[in-house]
């Protein structure tokens, strides 16, 4: 967004007063012995979910025996996912934060960067991301002296080298994904790794707006592709306008689509995905808890602690998605594997 409309849809929520405030406030002085910090953690997501809760219990993890105060926000941008809605949902981030006074903020995934933490880069707040897909320059983050973190870095090849045990042979993948922005650094890491993986390649691409257009091209895909890769499914318009829930969108797929699919998340796996080196939420949560405990327990500035990648993968499969398929499975990929047994449409009612 451009500075000028990111500074009305923040002076929407704050006042010219606020902003003021916000940018020469003074750091906020430490906390009595003894006393908790207050931590503010804006979701990108909302909860419960597996994903933004596992990377918050993580966080708490690595933050250790520190005695805090925590208040949250969720963003919730599955439901909130035109630009201007994130930019609303922002802004009452940031209002929180000139009304709370928090002495470290941590925001979980990229849409939680741009709105709330891009806005304070360079003031005295320290900033803390996890499970972040575009890189730091693409944030801004080049002089950022109060903001570090944790990037996300999907397990793409060693992914496919799971699905190649459960699917010998060449294979041909189609990436389909939502309009997210978090999706495009994951395709271009995609291909730009694919070559590595002798016998296998990225024949197809889609990034869709609706649900109709999801099903269409997944429904092409045999023509064309072996295995689905299957990444963005949060933002997809239903005929109503409305966004259709990732759990319908994940149901869809597993009941009409005869391709083996991977993703890089234990939910779509519990959701009908047949498998995943899954990115560990808890990996994410448990270094930028590390991080924050050395900002507020050790004094180090956030300028000091280098932003890095998580780089710990987990193994998920779906075992009743590999049962529908007709593929079998070697009982040691399965010993060394979280296995899911059974659709959760299966237990509904």
């Amino acid at each position: 967004m451009h500075s000028s409309r990111r500074r009305h849809f923040i002076g929407a929520a704050l006042g010219t007063a606020a902003l003021v405030t916000l940018a020469k406030r003074p750091a906020s002085a430490a906390p009595a012995a003894g006393l908790p910090r207050r931590i503010l953690h804006v979701m990108s997501f909302d909860s419960p979910w597996r994903w933004t809760d596992g990377q918050f219990a993580g966080f708490k993890e690595g933050l250790g025996k520190v005695p805090a105060e925590f208040q949250v926000f969720q963003m919730d941008v599955k439901r909130n996912s035109s630009r201007e809605a994130k930019a609303r949902k922002g802004s009452e981030a940031l209002a929180l934060i000139e009304a709370w006074q928090p002495q470290l903020l941590y925001v979980s995934d990229d849409d939680a960067m741009e709105f709330v933490v891009r806005p304070l880069i360079g003031q005295h707040l320290p900033c803390v991301f996890s499970g972040v897909n575009k890189t730091p320059a693409e944030h801004g983050l080049d002089s950022a002296i109060n903001v570090t973190g944790v990037l996300e870095r999907e397990h793409f090849v060693e992914s496919v080298r799971l699905l190649q045990n459960l699917v010998p042979g060449p294979l041909r993948l189609a990436a389909l994904s939502d309009l997210g922005p978090q999706w495009p650094p994951i395709i271009e890491r995609m291909r730009s790794t694919v070559s590595g993986l002798p016998g296998v390649s990225l024949s197809v691409v889609d990034r869709v707006r609706s649900f109709a257009e999801f099903k269409a091209r997944l429904q092409s895909y045999p023509a064309v592709a072996d295995a689905v890769v299957q990444l963005g499914i949060f933002a997809l318009a239903d005929t109503d306008g409305t966004n259709v829930p990732y759990q319908k969108v994940q149901k869809w797929a597993c009941l009409n689509s005869h391709l083996p699919d991977i993703s890089f998340w234990v939910d779509r796996v519990h959701h009908g995905v047949l498998a995943s080196m899954a990115i560990s939420e808890l990996e994410q949560g448990r270094a930028a808890g590390r991080l924050a405990r050395a900002i507020l327990v050790e004094g180090k500035p956030p300028s000091a602690l280098p932003i890095r990648s998580a780089v710990k993968g987990h193994p998920v499969i779906n075992l009743a998605r590999a049962k529908q398929l007709g593929l079998g499975m070697k009982s040691s990929l399965l010993l060394s594997s979280e296995v899911i047994t059974h659709f959760p449409w299966e237990h509904d009612g």
